[in-house]
Parts: C-alpha cells; structure tokens; sequence
C-alpha cells in the first residue's frame, strides 16, 4: 500500500471501509477497500470474478494486496456524475 496515498473515508461496511484515493504520480482517484483478513475467501472469490469483467455497469477491479491484519483492494472510484 505504500503505491498509494488515502485520502478521506467514503464509507463504512459491517467488515469494510471504503477509502478514496491514489496512486503516488497518478492524478486519477480511486476507490480503496479495506476489509478484515478474515474475509479472505470471500474476497478471493470476489477477485477471480471480478478480475476481468470489463462492462460499463460494473466497477472494475484493479489490485489487492495484504498487509498482516488486512487485505486492500484498488477499484475503479465511482462518483455518481
């Protein structure tokens, strides 16, 4: 996570918060989840289903990494506009 740089939370989940951020050099933002490390079979699920769909309705998925008590996931930042 030390690619990215987090900026203010978007939203809390039971499990999740959702963070909006973005990659140092980059100027596009993203969204960034962070979920505990107990759900990682349902996040690996969630990573191999969504890794390539490409459909408009859809968010994509960009990365994910795992630090020792969470697992991080970069996704296409959706504001509504």
């Amino acid at each position: 996570m030390e690619n990215y740089i987090l900026y203010e939370e978007l939203g809390v989940g039971s499990s999740s918060v959702v963070y909006k951020g973005r990659r140092k050099g980059h100027l596009d933002f993203v969204a960034i989840i962070c979920t505990d490390k107990a759900k990682r079979p349902e996040i690996t699920n969630h990573v191999r289903l969504s890794h390539d769909l490409d459909h408009p309705n859809i968010a994509c998925f960009y990365e994910w990494y795992e630090t020792s008590s969470h697992l991080w996931l970069v996704v296409e930042l959706c504001t509504g506009q």
